[in-house]
């Protein structure tokens, strides 16, 4: 997928649904688990799934990197803005994890091109 607007598109449409999917907003269904084994291993697990749904997208879709940070800071802003409207949180944690969350899908994204170029070399 060529660098464009299309591809910045749906990198944004992506990292939109992944962090949704990963800790969707007031149903955080991670509570289980950090019940088990505590909060730093929780962040861990969901960041590492991050790092592979980055990878993975970069490996489906053939995207650039700048296509997908830009496309993160797109739908982190959409993202936050949609936050602070509908749901007005009492504390602005979910601005640093969302962030962290979108850095991890971007880091996951740069892992898969690197992997992918490393095949293609070989």
């Amino acid at each position: 997928m060529p660098s464009s607007l299309r591809s910045v598109a749906a990198s944004a449409a992506f990292v939109f649904l992944a962090g949704l999917v990963l800790w969707p907003p007031r149903v955080v269904y991670w509570t289980r688990l950090a019940a088990v084994v505590g909060e730093p291993v929780t962040l861990g697990v969901v960041c590492f799934l991050a790092l592979v749904l980055g990878a993975a997208f970069a490996h489906v879709t053939d995207v650039d990197v700048r296509s997908v940070a830009a496309g993160g800071v797109v739908a982190y802003l959409v993202g936050m803005a949609l936050i602070e409207t509908a749901l007005t949180p009492d504390s602005p944690v979910h601005l640093v994890w969302y962030a962290a969350l979108g850095a991890c899908l971007v880091g996951g994204t740069v892992l898969g091109i690197r992997v992918r170029a490393g095949r293609r070399r070989s």
